[in-house]
């Protein structure tokens, strides 16, 4: 038994995907021997991570408090302009 209840994976949610989306999920599940429901939390989380933290990647983890305290800048560089590009020249 896991010590830590919070670890245990009791809370399902349910995707929906056609035909084609299960069939390349299904058969890299089998390819790679990983149970299905094993490689899409896998994939989402990668996912998230990667969104979350591509920008930022240091967070100050609150142990205390359970959450994840993200910078101000991260949320900031979400919302501004890309840089300009004057002056770059294409070599294309």
């Amino acid at each position: 038994m896991n010590p830590n209840s919070k670890k245990l994976r009791d809370n399902p949610i349910k995707i929906n995907v056609d035909h084609y989306d299960y069939q390349i999920l299904l058969a890299h599940s089998q390819r790679s021997g990983i149970d299905l429901a094993i490689l899409v939390r896998q994939l989402a989380m990668r996912q998230i991570h990667d969104l979350v933290f591509r920008e930022q990647p240091i967070a100050m983890i609150l142990p205390s408090q359970n959450t994840v305290e993200m910078p101000l800048g991260h949320f900031w560089a979400m919302t501004q302009a890309p840089a300009s590009t004057a002056g770059v020249t294409s070599h294309a």
